[in-house]
């Protein structure tokens, strides 16, 4: 299973991207992909797998524990308490 990162601070996040060629997928991209498949991990507990679909035709399917995912959505939820506030 792919481990996870968090970074919540995210501008310069990746300055090894810096002088490296790289596919940025804008708001003219297809949709990113999510589906939470359950007993996907080993352990019996669900996983996430996370589609994009690139410009050239290609598909990156990427996979991680459904807890890290989560914890994600915690940790940016917890950054910005008021991120659905005005909505």
């Amino acid at each position: 299973m792919i481990a996870m990162t968090i970074n919540l601070d995210g501008d310069n996040a990746w300055p090894d991207l810096r002088d490296k060629p790289f596919i940025h997928l804008g708001n003219a991209a297809p949709p990113i992909q999510v589906a939470v498949i359950d007993r996907g991990m080993a352990s019996g507990r669900p996983s996430v797998a996370i589609r994009l679909d690139l410009p050239d035709g290609q598909t990156v399917v990427a996979e991680t524990t459904a807890r890290l995912f989560v914890s994600a959505a915690r940790g940016i939820e917890a950054r910005y308490p008021n991120l659905f506030d005005g909505d």
